[in-house]
């Protein structure tokens, strides 16, 4: 048995002792700490409650601490997938692969998560052309281990990103290509939470295409514009794939320099500029899908009925296509089913005729599903949802029935396969109709215990750790019905999850059955991750701590900071929130802005002058605006920057050498936005420049004798000097070197 862990592991005089110390710091005006006092006999009283509450917290077990989690609307989290991306090569003709191929790495099982044409073309050349030059990083690409810039380091407006393939790419059909861009930077994006508002990009990117330009009458070579079906880097802000579909053929063109002959491209130009980061490429690939660690045994897909005649449908995926289909029709009844016969023609049955007509495509790897018009074959009644295909593979198919109900209470079945994704695991319980001639399947729902379940739901739970399922007593869930043949079964199960599938680079490199895809190679260029175990007891209680201390309410300055620097998708390296004011306030603080908050954010960047772009702001205007009080007006806005050049003699001794710049060195470290061990500091929004400190700062130095002059000159808005020449700043200014001027002068000439 395990041993549990002690909490009552304080005792009363020492409950007492540490609550006696507090005093002081909470409530200094209480003095009289003796016996008699009225307040520590409140306090001794209070103690006795938390040492008694510490004896009962002592034998709670881990199903009772299960419970109050769930109270806290806390769960264990289950197992998750990882991910990766996987390159697929040598493909001879254009080639569709259907979502859910299943593919091998380490024994371990990977499926694509979306269906993919694969092309015969290659990337020949990737240029850059920024800053009047042309530079060519096709072997960092191909190398991926120097990144190079997309539109130059400095991102320029109409700088380009040219990708040249050695063949045309097919019209008409959907091509995508992946962008893996640098990420390893000291401040990390915040993570993308479920349910976040859309972000908005920081920068605008236009698209074009070589090809003949039919518009004139020469029939010029031409970059013709390129729509975009997909983009999720963000307009190539983050890493990501990038969809388009050529509404017509591309032409070969040469371009220096790269002109030893004709290829065909496509061409980014950067229409408007605003990067935080310029971005920087490791690779782009082509013929490149996500796939994720699992391994789906059956699938469920669901059609909304539309009650007309010859219903068409089309079912997609590896598992419809290599595996085996059944089609179920919903009844009159909500969450009961029956199965429809597939049949080879409809014009041999009848109108009641339950059975339909699947068509094979091989071309486009996928079913068509027809159902009759009324007089050859049963309409299938008009509903949402009302049609569901389930696909599972062919060996499978025994194991979907797992056995059969006894009609008592707490019935336990062990599935086949571990571990189980819980989420995936869909159930149905069959029983006879009332004439004893057909099936009908019922929908049973997942519930994590039977404690709200009353005696008509058809509930059942999942032990994932032991690969079990439970059903009800009849007072808390309902018990399936007696049956002499197997009616319990499975129609939706995907198993996977856990860190084993965090494989390596380039170990992802077969199909799980290689004859179907005899000519195609693919490999895996970086590592798999983001699969994780499922949650311990243990791990949950200190997620729930950290969580009970983030804010979810922006009521307090640190409130709307520390929720500004959590905003989703963005790298925010400083924030700071000024109450009661809004950019132009003259004499803040003795004049404010009622109900007015404004947030100055700072975003993660290598320039000396980190400034948000348009799409910066709003992204953190709306996260914010979800999380304020309604009467409070929020203005998120850029810092002010302010540009401080120092004017200074100093006397030094005569041996001194390169004092000069270690002052200057030692003045833009002072003056720096950016911390640069540590991004999250830097200059304090609207401190003044005092000369005092820059007195304290330089006479530290070795060889610095005395200061003989100093003076500061001060570049932006809002700011002006005091009578004793030290700068003011605005709240939400902040400051950064100039050129600084260093005369030193010998001890000996003056």
């Amino acid at each position: 048995m395990l041993p549990l862990p002690n909490l009552d592991d304080r005792l009363f005089d020492e409950i007492v002792a540490e609550a006696r110390k507090m005093i002081p710091k909470l409530s200094p005006q209480w003095t009289d700490e003796n016996a008699h006092d009225p307040g520590i006999t409140l306090v001794e009283l209070f103690s006795h409650l938390s040492e008694m509450q510490q004896y009962y917290l002592n034998r709670v077990t881990a199903k009772n601490e299960l419970k109050f989690l769930r109270m806290l609307g806390i769960r264990l989290q289950e197992a998750k997938s990882a991910h990766v991306d996987v390159s697929f090569d040598q493909a001879t003709t254009s080639y569709w692969m259907p979502q859910g191929t299943k593919l091998r790495g380490l024994n371990e099982p990977f499926e694509t998560t979306e269906p993919l044409l694969l092309v015969p073309a290659k990337i020949d050349r990737i240029l850059v052309s920024a800053q009047a030059e042309i530079t060519d990083h096709t072997s960092a690409n191909e190398n991926s281990k120097v990144g190079y810039f997309a539109f130059g380091t400095s991102a320029l407006q109409g700088s380009r990103l040219y990708i040249a393939f050695d063949r045309k790419l097919p019209v008409g059909q959907q091509i995508t290509l992946t962008f893996n861009l640098f990420n390893n930077y000291q401040v990390p994006v915040n993570p993308l939470a479920e349910g976040e508002e859309e972000l908005i990009p920081p920068a605008k990117v236009k698209w074009s295409f070589s090809s003949i330009d039919e518009s004139v009458e020469s029939r010029p070579l031409r970059l013709l514009p390129l729509p975009i079906d997909r983009d999720e880097t963000l307009q190539l802000s983050k890493s990501g794939r990038i969809s388009f579909t050529l509404p017509k053929a591309m032409a070969g063109m040469r371009m220096h320099p790269a002109n030893d002959k004709d290829r065909y491209w496509i061409c980014a130009t950067l229409d408007e500029p605003g990067y935080e980061i310029p971005p920087k490429i490791e690779k782009i690939l082509l013929n490149t899908v996500q796939a994720v660690h699992c391994d789906t045994k059956s699938l469920i897909q669901s059609f909304d009925g539309t009650g007309e005649m010859f219903q068409n449908e089309v079912i997609n995926g590896y598992l419809p296509y290599y595996g085996e289909v059944e089609v179920q029709v919903q009844t009159e009844e909500r969450g009961v089913w029956s199965i429809w016969k597939q049949v080879e023609d409809l014009n041999e049955y009848g109108p009641d005729d339950r059975c339909c007509v699947l068509y094979r495509d091989d071309e486009k790897q996928c079913f068509y599903l027809r159902f009759g018009n009324g007089d050859h074959g049963r309409i299938p009644q008009r509903g949402s949802q009302t049609i569901r295909v389930i696909a599972n593979e062919k060996e499978y198919r025994e194991h979907m029935l797992i056995g059969r109900s006894n009609g008592l209470p707490g019935q336990q079945f062990e599935l086949v396969g571990t571990p189980i994704l819980p989420e995936s695991l869909r159930l149905q319980v069959g029983v006879r109709s009332a004439d004893g001639r057909d099936w009908y399947w019922q929908d049973w729902s997942r519930v994590d215990d039977f404690e709200h379940s009353g005696p008509d739901d058809r509930h059942f739970v999942l032990d994932a750790a032991s690969g079990e399922i439970y059903f009800g007593n009849s007072e808390n869930g309902q018990i399936p019905d007696v049956c002499e043949y197997d009616n319990i079964r499975l129609i939706a199960l995907q198993l996977g999850g856990g860190d084993r599938g965090n494989v390596q680079r380039h170990l992802i490199t077969e199909f799980a059955q290689p004859e179907l895809f005899a000519s195609i190679t693919l490999t895996n260029h970086d590592f798999a991750k983001g699969g994780t175990e499922r949650e311990k007891l243990d791990e949950a209680k200190a997620r729930i701590r950290r969580e009970l201390k983030l804010p979810t309410r922006a009521v307090t300055s640190e409130d709307f900071e520390n929720i500004a620097l959590a905003t989703p998708g963005l790298r925010v390296a400083r924030v700071k929130a000024v109450p009661l004011y809004t950019v132009g306030l003259r004499e803040y603080p003795q004049q404010q802005a009622p109900a007015q908050v404004t947030v100055v954010v700072v975003p993660y960047s290598e320039d000396p002058k980190p400034m948000p772009s348009k799409g910066f702001l709003s992204t953190v205007q709306n996260h914010l605006d979800q999380h304020r009080l309604l009467t409070t007006e929020v203005h998120v806005v850029p810092p002010e920057y302010v540009k401080i050049t120092l004017h200074t003699v100093v006397v030094v001794n005569p041996d001194t050498k390169d004092l000069a710049a270690r002052i200057k060195n030692v003045l833009h470290n002072y003056f720096d936005v950016l911390d640069e061990s540590d991004p999250s500091r830097g200059w304090e929004f609207g401190r003044a420049v005092y000369k005092g400190d820059i007195y304290a700062m330089i006479n530290q130095m070795p060889g610095v004798e005395y200061i003989q002059t100093l003076w500061f000159e001060a570049e932006g808005r809002g700011v002006h000097k005091d009578p004793s020449g030290d700068i003011l700043l605005p709240p939400h200014g902040v400051v950064y070197s100039g050129q600084h001027q260093i005369e030193l002068v010998s001890r000996m000439d003056v």
